[in-house]
């Protein structure tokens, strides 16, 4: 039944005189779904690995808290952790599989939010969902759907880059720099690699050395940008 309900409230979906299913629509859909099977699979294990890492992250978090003597906004970091980490799943899929019309995007999405709801569902965890779509729409700059689809993935990286700063800026209570808000990108950047991997069932889940190398390098020249803007606009008071 949960299929014919399914058919029959599709947007793009076309049903016959009187609201019936055809046999054509229910083969379509068996085609689509047999496609999509294997990848509602490896959604399902993203989702399980993403949910079975939060206990990690948290002592992470935790254990540098009482390094640093700061606190952070726990709950808030999580919160955007996962909004990046649902974001960054779609560009991945997409890249792997592109939409060729808004027909499979609409089926695309729908196994993606199955296997989360699924997932969710399994941890008692159905209450994200309502601020993952906010995030992810954030992100498209509205509904994600097959005219706006250009543009999300055009604008990722942008959009990528930026969140991940203003990320630790705001979890740290505004701190720019320091042991802590470099923990922050550090972790962010880290963990969506990992995720990566987890997502082509790459073997292992550690970063390489040069990995983790290149994102130190990369808070690096955060920092030194940071640095340069202080010291510019310290030396715009002096004239």
């Amino acid at each position: 039944m949960k299929i014919f309900n399914w058919l029959s409230n599709k947007k793009n979906g076309q049903t016959s005189s009187g609201g019936k299913i055809t046999a054509k629509q229910v083969l379509d859909f068996s085609k689509t779904y047999e496609e999509l099977k294997p990848y509602f699979a490896l959604f399902v294990h993203f989702f399980k690995s993403v949910l079975g890492s939060e206990k990690e992250i948290e002592q992470k978090v935790k254990e540098v808290q009482t390094k640093t003597q700061q606190n952070l906004k726990e709950d808030q970091l999580f919160k955007e952790l996962w909004i990046l980490r649902y974001v960054c799943l779609h560009e991945w899929f997409f890249d792997l599989k592109p939409p060729k019309n808004k027909t499979e995007l609409s089926d695309e999405l729908l196994v993606i939010n199955s296997a989360l709801k699924s997932a969710l569902k399994e941890k008692d965890k159905l209450d994200y969902l309502p601020w993952l779509k906010n995030g992810l729409s954030e992100f498209a700059d509205g509904e994600l759907n097959f005219s706006s689809l250009k543009n999300f993935r055009k604008n990722f990286s942008d959009k990528l880059t930026d969140k991940i700063p203003h990320i630790a800026f705001e979890c740290t209570e505004g701190r720019l720099g320091g042991e802590l808000h470099d923990f922050v990108i550090e972790m962010v950047m880290t963990t969506i690699q990992k995720d990566q991997k987890v997502f082509s069932m790459a073997d292992g889940n550690a970063l390489t050395e040069e990995e983790a190398q290149n994102i130190k390098n990369a808070i690096a020249e955060m920092s030194e940008a940071r640095h340069k803007a202080a010291e510019d606009f310290m030396n715009s008071l002096g004239k």
